[in-house]
């Protein structure tokens, strides 16, 4: 980094020049509701459940997914959280019509995970209540699990 004669900061050399990642301090995580409401609000390639919650770390790229700036950072960082809290499990048996594998819940949402030809979605788009939850694997989210 130099600085000019006129006062002026070249900051052209990368090196020196430090970015905000996922530990800064400055960055807040999202709270655990509205960050699996965006997470699920993506499909997602291949086929996989999720296993695990999500934690503070998780939440906190959640945040930095909400606010980046290009399409291929966001769909990174919500990728990278997608595959550490999730396992895969084997292909649906009909490639004709969506499978239900399993209904994540967080408070009084509910979320169907369905394997969707080649692809990981929630149907319907944005969860349903749980009162119309009907018989399936239920994850319930935000559940202290050892």
């Amino acid at each position: 980094m130099r600085i000019s004669a006129d006062g002026f900061i070249d900051v052209r050399d990368g090196r020196r020049v430090r970015t905000p990642g996922i530990m800064t301090r400055d960055v807040a995580p999202v709270p655990e509701g509205e960050a699996l409401a965006y997470l699920l609000s993506h499909s997602f390639p291949g086929h996989r459940q999720v296993v695990r919650g999500l934690s503070e770390t998780h939440r906190k790229r959640i945040r930095l997914a909400m606010f980046a700036d290009s399409v291929s950072e966001r769909m990174n960082l919500v990728d990278r959280v997608w595959r550490a809290i999730t396992a895969e499990v084997l292909p649906p048996s009909s490639w004709g019509e969506p499978e239900l594998i399993q209904i994540v819940q967080f408070e009084a949402w509910a979320y169907p995970i369905y394997l969707d030809g080649s692809c990981t979605r929630v149907i319907p788009h944005g969860g349903l209540s749980v009162a119309e939850l009907g018989s399936a694997p239920v994850f319930e989210m935000g559940v202290a699990t050892a």
